[in-house]
């Protein structure tokens, strides 16, 4: 049984980071430059530490918004599964957020093509380090990822239909990076799409969702 999702696509090809940097909200741009005179940089990770830290800050966003994280373990599985290439975000000798990228082809959406794009998995951030932008900061240098990679499009990683709690910020953040929300249709065994409607739709399947989540 189908059931829709949707995510925010951002198209690359053939473009420059000029060209991209100009779709993206002025704000946005702004944020960006204040990131880089932070001395803010990305450098990429491999190792248990750096997961495990990654992990924390990833935990801590989703319970401050009001959901519940997946345990560690599903989500170091899900990482070593999909071979994640992982960046940590520095000032100076500090972590200050982490984020993660797998390449994918269109067949992702369930359509008939190899065009090659890349999708984060995870962004996380320290609150403490907010006034830097870190948040802006992973968004560009996942797009930079993609330019430098030469793939198609990037894809910012999902976006909630019906959101609740933090996800309707989520949301509004992704739709200022020069992309357009994109929605496409997957096969689910009958009762997984089932609740996937309920959830989405009713909120008390939502709740009961994110308590189920506690103990996976």
């Amino acid at each position: 049984m189908k059931d829709v999702n949707a995510t925010v696509l951002i198209d690359i090809k053939g473009k420059t980071e000029e060209e991209i940097l100009k779709r993206v909200e002025y704000s946005r741009r702004k944020n960006i430059q204040r990131a880089i005179k932070s001395e803010l940089i990305s450098v990429k990770v491999d190792s248990e530490k750096d997961y495990i830290d990654c992990y924390k800050m990833y935990a801590q966003i989703i319970k401050d918004g009001g959901s519940t994280p997946f345990t560690y373990k599903v989500w170091k599985k899900w990482a070593d599964d999909e071979k994640w290439d992982l960046f940590a975000i520095k000032k100076n000798d500090v972590k200050v957020g982490y984020f993660s990228v797998i390449k994918i082809t269109k067949r992702y959406y369930g359509t008939d093509s190899d065009e090659i794009g890349i999708r984060p998995r995870v962004f996380a951030s320290d609150k403490n380090y907010a006034g830097d932008r870190v948040n802006d900061f992973i968004y560009w240098n996942t797009i930079l990822y993609g330019i430098k990679n030469r793939v198609n499009y990037v894809d910012l990683g999902g976006y909630q239909l019906k959101p609740r709690g933090h996800l309707k910020g989520v949301n509004s953040f992704k739709e200022k990076w020069g992309g357009e929300i994109f929605r496409y249709y997957l096969e689910y065994p009958f009762f997984t799409a089932i609740l996937r409607k309920l959830v989405r739709n009713v909120g008390i399947f939502w709740y009961i969702n994110e308590f189920i989540k506690r103990f996976r």
